[in-house]
């Protein structure tokens, strides 16, 4: 016995140990690494087609977002007084204030702009992003005070988009009352307000789903991090994380049958 295991620490040197030489004393194998839910890129599924948002709009002499019916020196906006309870589309006086541009009245905005929040806004209606330019998105419905009443105008207002992070909710801790959303079908977010639907309700534009979910064909869905071992992750009964090309960048759907 003495003469084999002195020529295995030859073979190996002394300071060697038996274990290390393959000899017959065994060792633990380190336990696989944790394994990270899978990603799915689907780019097959197309996007929706706009709303015909010049329909969408309300009643009256013109069109909010083609601006028809007014002269080339007027602008088509909501009419109303402080004595009916009624809102229509009619032509007044434009100015000069270009979107995004500072205003205090109406007469300071352009054609086909309208002064909300302190700045001029592009008129839109039924959440037509075409009707907006880029980086914007018809998100913002437009209400008036008629006859001592908050009413809507059946109409939109262009606001910016890509101010927040639908996944960790930043972004809009200015404003309680609205929440980091998807706000429409390209994948723009902006804070939107708050919803009751939670994740598998129904839901539908403008009733859309709470911050971290998306509403995908009537039913909340939840929202997911589409990077490796990222969080939010699909739990296996939530699904696969997949993004789509409706999706934000880095962001995905958490989706069953995958």
């Amino acid at each position: 016995m003495r003469t084999s295991t002195w020529a295995i620490l030859a073979t190996c040197g002394v300071l060697t140990s038996l274990a290390a030489c393959g000899s017959a004393a065994t060792t633990d194998e380190s336990p696989p690494a944790p394994t990270c839910p899978p990603l799915v890129e689907d780019m097959l599924v197309p996007l929706e087609d706009p709303p015909d948002g010049a329909a969408a709009c309300g009643a009256g002499d013109c069109n909010y977002q083609t601006q028809e019916g007014c002269d080339a020196d007027q602008a088509c906006r909501p009419q109303f007084d402080a004595t009916h309870v009624e809102v229509h589309a009619g032509c007044e006086v434009a100015g000069e204030g270009q979107s995004g541009d500072a205003c205090t009245t109406q007469a300071e905005c352009a054609r086909g702009l309208y002064c909300a929040a302190g700045a001029c806004h592009k008129l839109c209606c039924g959440a037509d992003w075409t009707g907006c330019d880029a980086g914007e998105s018809c998100y913002r419905s437009l209400d008036v005070r008629a006859g001592g009443e908050v009413i809507s105008a059946d109409a939109g207002l262009c606001f910016p988009t890509g101010t927040c992070d639908p996944l960790t909710g930043t972004g809009c801790e200015d404003d309680p009352s609205r929440e980091c959303k998807i706000v429409d079908p390209t994948g723009a977010v902006a804070c939107a307000p708050r919803s009751k639907a939670d994740l598998g309700d129904s839901c539908e534009p403008p009733t859309v789903c709470k911050a971290g979910l998306n509403c995908v064909r009537g039913v909340c869905i939840k929202l997911c991090a589409f990077a490796e071992c990222a969080e939010p992750a699909c739990t296996a009964d939530e699904g696969t994380c997949v993004h789509f090309l409706r999706d934000p960048e880095g962001v995905g759907e958490c989706t069953l049958g995958r």
